[in-house]
Parts: structure tokens; C-alpha cells; sequence
């Protein structure tokens, strides 16, 4: 074979990535586009930031799917967008599209199985058929981010986890649900679950939720440290 040939042939099996200069993989929906289309597919450790909004076709579609531990994903100011509208006042009774694919599918902006270590910050997930953000592994951190109108919890982490300086609003179910993590110095408001649920142990410290349809703050079992929080 011409070697000129090979070596196109070659560069076309290599995924396409665009890179920052510092290093960080860049994603924007030219990016995704290239790499085969959602869910675009996270599979080696390390540092990844939006340079542009994505926007998920349908209810059924993951944006982002994370397939190995230590992974930190910086949204950067930038948007994760699906179709999903919830509506309702004063908490959300109805969302619209809703996932037709069946069984568990995250359908989230942001979704991670098993995989530890995961960070998602800076950023809006907004319109997506089941979970804004849901990072079931342990050790994650979602920071400053704001979650809202999804089609079913707005930020799910699992153990030892921190949920930190995040908004989560008018979620068709919970807003932030958490299992043995620091919750703190969030926001609630309008989900149509509760506002903020932990499953203890954990710490619940700073937080403020209002306006939720089961309740604004719960928690589940014991060993959590709860302080100074406004969620009558």
C-alpha cells in the first residue's frame, strides 16, 4: 500500500480531539460531531472544558458519558442543553419531552457509572431527559454549577462526594440528591421532589432550599451534620 495512503488511513482510525494549550481537551458540538456524536465518550483520565454550548438532540441523549476514574470536566461558562421544559408554580408538576428509551437510561448532561474521582464544574445542565448531572462512582465533586428543568434529579452524587456553590431549580424530581457527601452552600428551589436529600452520614451545612414539592431539605438515616441552613 501507498505509504501516503496508510498514513491517511491511519490518521482517520485516530479519534479527533482539539486540545487547549495548556493541554486540556476541548469540546464543543463541532467536537462531538467529529468524535461520532453523543454521548461523547470520556474514556482516558484527565482535564476536558467546553469551548461552546452542546445541545443533545432528544430526551433519549446523554451529552457527556465518563469511562474511567479521575476525570475533571470544566463547563467553563458554557451550557449543556436538551429539550426538556418542566413547569408548574410554585414547584414544577409536569416536564415535557420525556425519555421514550425505557429502563434506566441516564439521559443526563453529565454522566458517570462507577467511576470515581469525577469533578464537573462551572457551568449550566439544563433540559435533559432524566439527570442533569449523575456521578454514582466515589470521591466526585460538582461545583458551581447550576441544574434545571431536567426530567428527573437536577445533581446526583454518590459516597464521598462534594456538592458545593450550586443552584438546582424546577427539576422534575429532587434537586440535589446525595449519598454519604458534603452538601453545602447550594440552592433549591421549585424542584418538583425534595430540594436537597442526603442519605447520612454525611455533612448538610450552608445550604438554602425553598419551594419544593416533598419537602425542602431530608435526610436519611443518621451521622449527619446538619448546620445553618435555610430550608423551612
Amino acid at each position: 500500500m501507498n505509504k501516503s495512503l496508510f498514513a491517511v488511513i491511519a490518521m482517520a482510525l485516530v479519534p479527533f480531539y482539539a486540545y487547549g494549550v495548556d493541554g486540556t481537551v476541548l469540546i464543543n458540538q463541532s467536537t462531538v460531531m467529529a468524535t461520532g456524536g453523543f454521548p461523547y465518550k470520556i474514556t482516558q483520565p484527565g482535564s476536558y472544558r467546553l469551548s461552546g454550548n452542546l445541545t443533545v438532540p432528544d430526551a433519549n441523549t446523554t451529552a457527556i458519558q465518563v469511562l474511567t476514574d479521575d476525570v475533571t470536566i470544566d463547563l467553563n461558562g458554557f451550557s449543556i442543553v436538551g429539550p426538556v421544559v418542566c413547569t408548574g408554580v410554585p414547584s414544577v408538576t409536569s416536564c415535557s419531552p420525556l425519555p421514550t428509551n425505557g429502563g434506566f437510561n441516564p439521559n443526563a448532561g453529565v454522566a458517570a457509572a462507577s467511576f470515581d474521582n469525577i469533578a464537573v464544574v462551572n457551568g449550566v445542565v439544563r433540559g435533559m431527559g432524566q439527570f442533569g448531572i449523575i456521578l454514582n462512582g466515589r470521591g466526585s465533586i460538582v461545583r458551581n454549577v447550576r441544574a434545571m428543568s431536567n426530567g428527573f434529579i437536577g445533581i446526583s452524587v454518590n459516597a464521598g462526594s462534594t456538592v458545593s456553590g450550586s443552584t438546582a431549580t424546577a427539576n422534575a424530581s429532587d434537586g440535589i440528591f446525595a449519598t454519604q457527601s458534603t452538601v453545602s452552600g447550594n440552592a433549591a428551589t421549585q424542584n418538583g421532589g425534595r430540594g436537597l436529600e442526603v442519605d447520612c452520614p454525611g455533612s448538610v451545612v450552608g445550604n438554602t432550599a425553598s419551594g419544593n414539592a416533598l419537602g425542602n431539605l431530608f435526610t436519611v438515616g443518621a451521622g449527619c451534620a446538619v448546620a445553618n441552613n435555610a430550608a423551612p
